[in-house]
């Protein structure tokens, strides 16, 4: 029986290049500005998406990975921004579920009344579940084999995304959205990866190394994405070890 391939998600090509080296037989197959990267790891089929920024495109990316490849697993790695005053620069976060931060529901205010982002409520505008917070959740078994990796020492969460289509810089907002909602972490893509991924039945998990803490005056660094990489690619060979389906 053919084997069904790992697909990782990947939004900016920076943060593919480790893996892109480490894929055999590599052969790029596009879809409209996607990048389909066809090869393996350890014997194994893999499937690298450059899917681009931001949670449409991740959707569509996700949606087209599946029809056309029809994975065994979806991982979505990359960098992200730290919540919370214990959450630094290098450590690593598993999303065991994953929360939209770009819904939400704001208080009435008149003219001149101004704005009050700390009240602003997350929701869920689903048909059938108004105003109700909805998680995307991560396959247990993927889940369980990430905490295997040996990733030297690197301090690892175990938590919620959270995902949107913004860069939150507000200190006290930030603060905010992980005391009140218990979020780890901010990236653009992973809602939809998990969206879609769970719509379809896919097993799925978020894989996100902190490249800055805006609360801690950490400053952004792309380059802290060989990290997540790293880790990814030795959980693909886990996942070749012990497979589930």
């Amino acid at each position: 029986m053919k084997q069904r391939p790992i697909v990782v998600m990947t939004a900016m090509k920076a943060e593919m290049n480790f893996l892109l080296e480490k894929l055999e037989n590599a052969k790029c197959e596009k879809v409209n500005q996607y990048g389909f990267y066809k090869g393996t790891m350890g014997d194994y089929p893999v499937v690298l998406c450059h899917c681009n920024v931001m949670s449409l495109n991740a959707a569509v990316a996700t949606y087209i990975a599946i029809q056309k490849y029809q994975p065994i697993a979806i991982l979505s790695q990359g960098t992200a921004g730290g919540y919370g005053k214990d959450i630094q620069k290098s450590d690593m976060v598993l999303g065991q579920k994953c929360l939209s931060i770009t819904s939400y529901k704001t208080l009435y205010q008149k003219e001149g009344e101004g704005s009050q982002s700390l009240a602003w409520e997350l929701v869920n505008f689903s048909e059938g579940e108004p105003d109700k917070i909805v998680y995307q959740y991560a396959d247990e078994h993927l889940l369980a084999l990430a905490q295997e990796v040996d990733d030297g020492g690197t301090k690892i969460h175990l938590g919620i995304l959270g995902s949107g289509d913004c860069w939150n810089k507000e200190t006290d907002r930030i603060l905010w959205l992980h005391q009140e909602y218990g979020i780890l972490c901010e990236d653009m893509e992973s809602i939809a990866v998990y969206k879609v991924a769970n719509d379809f039945g896919v097993p799925v998990l978020g894989i996100r190394v902190i490249s800055n803490n805006e609360i801690l005056g950490e400053s952004y660094d792309r380059n802290i994405g060989l990290k997540s990489q790293k880790f990814t690619y030795e959980l693909i060979l886990k996942i070749k070890e012990k497979p589930w389906q």
